[in-house]
């Protein structure tokens, strides 16, 4: 089987992926600590788990190069599901807020690909980075979160260019129905509507088309938005 480098596979529209492909790809998970690694390996058997923190994208990229070092591991593929919401108006931000959105969301998935890289290009693999309509999109408070989004799906184009033995892929969703979600929501005194919003798993699916595609394509932009 295929190996499949994962963030953000505890919850949401990573965990849905984990659900999706713990059958036929062999999972390698981030892990924030100890107790989500022992999760995370309890619910996905024979799963590898790599503990550190995103917020610091330095340290978490050589804590997984570290982790893959001699142990003769090979990456397929590489999936950035984490990220980090951040509905908030500019003068609201607390101190290192913007910092640390832009760590998990931008930062991470990048210095994370570099730590990879000799695995992915050996592989000719697949690196897909799931980013947000938010990109694309201006609504007042969310500046963080939108321009983080923004800055992804241009590394990803930049990757692309440089790494032509890889196939590089953006997954744009639009609202989906998670935790995150909802936070957001919230910080902004909006009710949250499920009814119009994707399932984790079918942004999930969208991901592992990404994958799964012939080896003679790339899927290099996908957009999902919820059919309502």
């Amino acid at each position: 089987m295929k190996t499949l480098f994962l963030t953000g596979g505890s919850r949401g529209v990573g965990g849905a992926l984990a659900d999706r492909l713990a059958n036929s790809w062999n999972l390698i998970m981030l892990a924030r600590n100890e107790e989500r690694a022992s999760e995370l390996e309890g619910r996905y058997p024979g799963c590898r788990t790599v503990i550190t923190d995103l917020s610091d994208p330095k340290a978490a990229a050589a804590s997984v190069a570290r982790s893959l070092e001699n142990s003769g591991a090979t990456i397929d593929a590489f999936v950035s599901c984490a990220g980090e919401e951040g509905a908030t108006a500019l003068e609201s931000l607390e101190a290192g807020a913007l910092e640390r959105i832009y760590a998990i969301n931008v930062l991470s998935p990048v210095m994370l690909t570099n730590a990879l890289l000799p695995y992915l290009r050996e592989s000719r693999g697949t690196v897909v980075f799931v980013g947000s309509t938010a990109a694309q999109l201006t609504f007042p408070g969310w500046l963080p979160y939108s321009t983080s989004k923004a800055a992804l799906e241009k590394a990803a184009s930049v990757l692309r260019a440089e790494e032509r033995t890889l196939r590089v892929s953006t997954v744009t969703p639009g609202r989906i129905d998670t935790d995150m979600q909802r936070d957001m929501a919230a910080k902004q005194s909006r009710e949250f509507d499920p009814a119009t919003a994707m399932s984790p798993a079918s942004v999930a699916w969208a991901i592992q088309m990404a994958l799964e595609a012939p080896s003679d394509v790339v899927v290099e932009q996908m957009t999902v938005t919820p059919n309502r």
